[in-house]
């Protein structure tokens, strides 16, 4: 319920929009499907994820690889909308992110 509300409270304040049900900041540029280039830093791009979705109810693990890309992946235990997400810095300072698809959300019945 506190996640709902700080999500909303962020929206109302102007910071994003949502793709597939996932917070964006203002300023993510589509680049295909599911893919977006962030206009912040990674520090910065971390922080407004650590306010908007919680460790504590939105896992996070750090992915490791051999190259000096950072990447963070974020979890929704839920599964509906989005999976999860990939955060990864790619080449000359460029934050990207990957939403992983989730499960489509329950259909409200419709009222006679």
């Amino acid at each position: 319920m506190k996640a709902i509300l700080l999500a909303a409270l962020l929206l109302a304040a102007g910071e994003g929009f949502k793709a597939r049900g996932f917070m964006l900041p203002d300023g993510a540029v589509k680049i295909d499907d599911d893919r977006y280039r962030l206009p912040t830093t990674w520090d910065e791009t971390v922080k407004f994820y650590r306010r908007a979705y919680p460790a504590g109810r939105y896992p996070r693990k750090v992915l490791h690889s051999q190259t000096a890309v950072r990447a963070l992946h974020i979890d929704n235990p839920s599964g509906v909308e989005w999976e999860g997400v990939n955060l990864y810095e790619a080449g000359r300072g460029e934050v990207r992110l990957y939403i992983l698809p989730g499960k489509e959300p329950p259909e409200k019945p419709s009222k006679p």
